[in-house]
């Protein structure tokens, strides 16, 4: 009876019940385990075995628990960033957003970047406060909580101590205190430091207390980067949620593959200050190519929310449809496998909105998947064409429209993106002259991924095999969208007359607009292998012949009433056309490269749990082999397809595929000695049971 007196004396310390235990309060499952342990009273030595044994079981108790994350200890976060200064875009877009069960906004960009912006008595600042407000009491009429995004550090200079007794310290929480005064209803701030006026990794420490406590003589490693993260985290983030009592988000906006390490190791280090980590979906900006970021959910014991953009700052401004719920999926796959509670998801590029346009599909996509990951894409579709254009499952008109708005997709990316590489403008309009402005920077692909290495060398010094590729992608964009302006004669019929005009003016855009892109990227290509001495009698003839496409494009544009666009318009491709005179050679019909692309656009017919079928043809007699598997450009699986003649609709299938994933697949053959490669296109594998 003492040992099971003392056994139970002990599971009371060990529960935590103090010495209050009543015996009903354990059961035979607690008592078994219990008394396993217990060594039998008159085998102990002596009281301070006891109380060795009490001051560890104490030290155990005290020790922090570790964090475990569990999806279910979190409210799902179904955002929208909202970008436009307009308060009547703020309301509408805050209207829009309680249709889609959205319960967070987030203020940024025209609205505010900075605390300090609202600061002082300007009337800029007071009207930006005015307007703050009117959008954080609206997001609370439909129950949304509103966020500001402020990055940091802000109003300092480069040499900043990081001593945390330093008065810079105190002058931006005070900055924090004054600016989140202005705005009492507003819940969280949204911090970044990406950026930023002073990202805190540019920052140097020339102080005595950083040079002391981090033992180095380069002002720029006191203290180092990741550490800058900590601090200024943990100094303005702990005044935002511990003495102002906001909510907290950090934003990891990453340009170069270091500050992945910064982010994540200086998040991660953290403490005392709760918040939820911020991660852009594809790593840097929103090329689809980019890998997905590693900092989602690496930031600690932090949850992770993705940020998307469905607006298509750099697809088409929702101007050119970029319709992909299946991309979103893909994205979103790699959210849940990362500690993610939800998406907050950008809908506007200044006064470009999503909504009203196909690229509301997309927001329908962010919603039903935010509700079960599974949800099927056919579903999306079918709910998004039935709701927006009236347009029931198996009734006229909706398979067509469904193509048109799936090929979009497509279109964008072999439009805007050369082999994958953001090669040329930041926007999503065309170039003003022969330049790649972002190809040495945004676009440098391998500092991302090294296995770009090879696409990216091609581009850098192009060569005749790889102006044909790009000619081949681009041939594939103008394909699909003259192919989208024939279903859509089958279509318009079935349309409200508002929806058949709108419809017609984006189809017949898209396809002025891929023949725009096509002729640059030819020209482009074949001025820089020019330029570089490639040995090459075709370059002169297809910068010729890319002029003379552009020019019927221009005044083809402004005759069909599109003279107003505000991507690759007519205005835009007279700039190139000026400005690149000096590149053209004397040619009266010079001839394009091949008239007829070897192969067609790669058809998805049908796409399976575990396959896929695909459909292509080609215009000359070739062996064909089939490149596929979940990563760009090593694709890993090839299939060979066989000998392949011209008037042939040729159906391959690939198995052995997993439910639930974006795969990739491309056509590739030999032609007289010289591979030629085909486009690549997307499958979305559906989950089993779909």
């Amino acid at each position: 009876m003492r040992i099971f007196c003392r056994a139970i004396w002990i599971a009371s310390v060990a529960l935590g019940c103090g010495s209050g235990v009543r015996v009903s309060d354990v059961g035979p499952g607690d008592l078994e385990i219990i008394q396993s342990d217990v060594v039998p009273f008159d085998q102990t030595t002596d009281s301070e075995d006891i109380a060795d044994t009490l001051a560890e079981t104490e030290a155990r108790d005290a020790a922090p628990e570790k964090w475990v994350f569990d999806r279910d200890d979190y409210e799902l976060v179904n955002g929208w960033i909202l970008l436009d200064s307009d308060p009547g875009a703020v309301k509408e877009a805050i209207k829009a957003a309680a249709a889609y069960g959205v319960n967070q906004v987030q203020l940024s960009h025209g609205l505010i970047m900075e605390i300090d912006q609202i600061l002082g008595d300007s009337a800029e600042a007071k009207a930006r406060v005015d307007v703050l407000n009117m959008g954080i009491d609206l997001a609370h009429q439909y129950g949304m909580k509103a966020f500001i995004w402020c990055h940091e550090l802000s109003e300092v200079g480069l040499d900043v101590c990081y001593d945390g007794e330093d008065a810079v310290w105190e002058e931006r929480a005070d900055a924090y205190r004054e600016g989140l005064a202005r705005l009492p209803g507003v819940d969280g701030v949204v911090m970044m430091f990406g950026s930023a006026p002073v990202p805190p990794w540019y920052t140097f420490c020339s102080c005595e207390w950083c040079l002391d406590n981090f033992e180095t003589d380069n002002p720029f490693d006191a203290p180092p980067r990741d550490e800058k993260v900590r601090i200024v985290t943990e100094k303005i983030g702990g005044v935002i949620t511990g003495e102002l009592g906001k909510d907290l988000l950090v934003r990891t906006f990453v340009h170069e593959p270091a500050e992945i390490a910064w982010h994540s190791d200086g998040l991660a280090a953290v403490e005392k200050v709760p918040f939820t980590g911020m991660h852009k979906g594809p790593v840097q900006d929103w090329e689809p190519y980019n890998p997905n970021n590693p900092c989602t959910g690496n930031v600690g014991d932090h949850p992770s929310v993705m940020e998307l953009d469905l607006a298509g700052e750099y697809y088409g401004l929702s101007e050119l449809p970029f319709c992909a719920p299946g991309y979103y999926r893909y994205r979103m796959r790699y959210l849940w496998e990362h500690k993610g509670i939800g998406v907050v998801a950008r809908v506007q590029r200044g006064s470009f909105h999503a909504t009203g346009t196909p690229n509301e599909v997309n927001i329908r996509a962010i919603e039903a998947l935010l509700k079960d990951p599974k949800t099927p894409l056919d579903s999306i579709w079918n709910g998004f064409i039935d709701d927006r254009y009236g347009l029931k499952t198996d009734e006229a008109g909706q398979a067509g429209l469904k193509r048109i708005l799936k090929d979009t997709f497509y279109i964008r990316l072999k439009s805007h993106y050369a082999l994958g590489i953001w090669a040329l403008e930041k926007g999503s309009d065309l170039p003003e002259k022969v330049q790649r402005a972002q190809f040495n920077n945004r676009g440098k692909m391998p500092k991302w991924d090294p296995d770009w290495q090879a696409v990216w060398d091609r581009l850098d010094k192009p060569d005749r095999q790889t102006i044909l590729w790009l000619w081949q992608e681009g041939s594939e964009a103008v394909d699909l969208a003259a192919a989208s302006i024939k279903t859509f004669e089958g279509v318009a019929d079935h349309l409200g007359q508002q929806d058949e005009e709108d419809l017609a003016r984006r189809v017949l855009h898209q396809w002025y607009a891929a023949r725009a892109w096509r002729a640059v990227d030819l020209f482009i290509w074949s001025a820089i292998a020019r330029g570089q001495g490639l040995d090459e009698p075709d370059l002169d003839s297809w910068i010729g012949w890319a002029a003379n496409e552009l020019k019927p494009i221009q005044t083809g544009m402004t005759d069909d009433g599109l003279a107003d666009v505000a991507v690759a318009s007519p205005g835009r491709i007279g700039q190139f056309l000026a400005n690149t005179q000096g590149y053209l050679v004397d040619y009266s019909d010079p001839p394009p490269p091949p008239p007829t692309p070897l192969f067609s656009p790669l058809e998805v017919v049908a796409e399976r749990p575990d396959g896929a079928d695909l459909g292509f043809s080609v215009t000359s007699t070739v062996h064909v082999y089939l490149d596929w598997g979940l990563e760009i450009p090593d694709y890993g699986q090839v299939l060979d397809a066989g000998v392949v003649g011209p008037g042939t609709q040729k159906k391959v299938t690939i198995d052995g595929l997993e439910p639930g994933r974006r795969y990739v697949a491309r056509l590739r053959a030999d032609t007289g000695g010289m591979e030629m490669r085909g486009g690549d296109f997307w499958i979305f594998t559906p989950y089993s049971g779909e």
